[in-house]
């Protein structure tokens, strides 16, 4: 009977032994998972924050885009001489700079003042060549 006592110890605690070591190693494993875990999200986290940065730089080459092609329609208007077509595109290009609070948006004001003098003159190149100049004060 004894025997049998101390063999039910000697197998409880070899028992004891192996579930302490299986939970030492889960331990051991969970803890290099989550390491892995953070260091994925870390990653994918930088990796999203640069895509995310060259979303909003296409989408202001995108805007600058529209604005020279807005102004070479208008450009197109002046070469026909439809000086009145080609303000109310300039007038709404402008106030569609200001509504967006567009940065340079004092010198695009008056470079405008400067192209509805020269639509009085009807001076084809000079409307072009101030067009040139609203278009690099959008681009700035």
């Amino acid at each position: 009977m004894a025997e049998e006592k101390s063999m039910s110890k000697v197998i409880f605690t070899v028992f004891v032994v192996i579930l302490l070591a299986f939970l030492f190693f889960h331990f051991y494993k969970v803890n290099a998972i989550e390491k892995q875990y953070k260091s994925t999200v870390k990653t994918i986290n930088t990796q999203l924050e640069q895509a995310n940065k060259e979303i909003e730089a296409l989408k202001t080459e995108i805007e600058v885009l529209r604005y020279k092609l807005e102004i070479a329609s208008i450009i197109n208007e002046v070469a026909k001489n439809n000086f009145g077509l080609a303000k109310d595109k300039v007038d709404a290009l402008v106030a569609k700079l200001e509504k967006s609070n567009h940065k340079n948006i004092e010198n695009i004001k008056k470079i405008k003042e400067e192209i509805d003098i020269l639509y009085v003159k009807k001076d084809n190149n000079k409307i072009i060549e101030a067009l040139g100049k609203l278009q690099k004060a959008i681009e700035e």
